[in-house]
């Protein structure tokens, strides 16, 4: 009996040292496997927060050239995009041009606010030091100055990024404000200098009140409908898709109360009736 007793011990410890090795052996593959497809100097727009509607990246085919695109160490397997995957890109982005890009997220302006206030935290992360992450307003003239920072801001541009105004594109009718020539030549050059367009596109925008950035840098704006409401991508406001959302909550609870006392008892039966 103890001669067994032994042999059950010694097999146990030999079961446990191969799954203790194979565990081991399969996080360190991880571990490499994940180091082997990143690299701390490239961008991969794969990465970023899901999005339907975003043209960041796309399945079959590289991401938008907004920088040069370079060969990241992504694997030429099925969970590249290029083959169909959503792991990872082949092609990636150099962190010196990404990072710089006053506009780069402009390809995800379509998503949803939540999604977006994501991606800005994704876009923070890979670059802390970009100047995109923050809007200097000061370089505007006074009549335009607060109108502008405090319309962005309640549309929806919370951390006041470059990315979010200019994909935005509106400047809120606050250029009305200003009625000299040197004031709107100030706001002309801010928004040239904040969101990389050109002089005529910054222009344009202060005679229409809105301008479109491309996301392909070789392409030109082009506006194929009248004015439609600001950002005709994102129709509501953060604060309306707030109110419409408790506002679908609340019907959702009262219906569920609804149900709940024309279903507790046959007394209750006859509130249920409809006129």
């Amino acid at each position: 009996m103890a001669g067994q007793r032994t042999e059950l011990v010694a097999l146990t410890l030999v079961v446990l040292t191969i799954t203790l090795a194979v565990m081991a052996t399969t996080n360190l593959t991880g571990v490499d496997m994940k180091r082997d497809m990143s690299n701390p100097a490239l961008v991969d727009p794969v990465t970023m927060p899901e999005c339907l509607f975003s043209s960041c990246w796309d399945y079959d085919a590289p991401p938008p050239a907004i920088c040069p695109l370079v060969d990241g160490p992504c694997p030429n397997n099925t969970q590249a995009s290029d083959n169909g995957g959503s792991k990872c890109g082949m092609k990636q982005y150099t962190k010196e041009c990404y990072c710089n890009l006053k506009t780069g997220l402009s390809c995800a302006w379509s998503c949803s606010w939540t999604v977006w206030w994501d991606t800005e935290d994704w876009f923070a992360k890979i670059c802390p030091d970009s100047p995109a992450l923050r809007l200097d307003f000061s370089g505007l003239p006074s009549c335009a100055r607060n109108c502008l920072d405090d319309a962005s801001f309640g549309y929806g541009c919370l951390t006041q990024s470059s990315n979010c105004f200019c994909s935005n594109g509106d400047l809120f009718g606050c250029q009305d404000k200003c009625s000299t020539q040197e004031e709107w030549r100030q706001i002309e050059q801010w928004l040239q200098d904040a969101c990389d367009i050109s002089p005529t596109l910054a222009r344009s925008a202060l005679q229409q009140g809105y301008f479109y950035i491309s996301s392909e840098p070789s392409a030109e704006p082009v506006r194929e409908f009248g004015p439609p409401s600001p950002a005709p991508r994102k129709a509501l406001t953060w604060g309306e898709e707030f109110i419409l959302a408790v506002i679908s909550l609340t019907a959702v609870i009262g219906l569920g109360v609804w149900i709940y006392h024309c279903a507790a008892g046959r007394n209750r039966q006859q509130h249920c009736k409809v006129a």
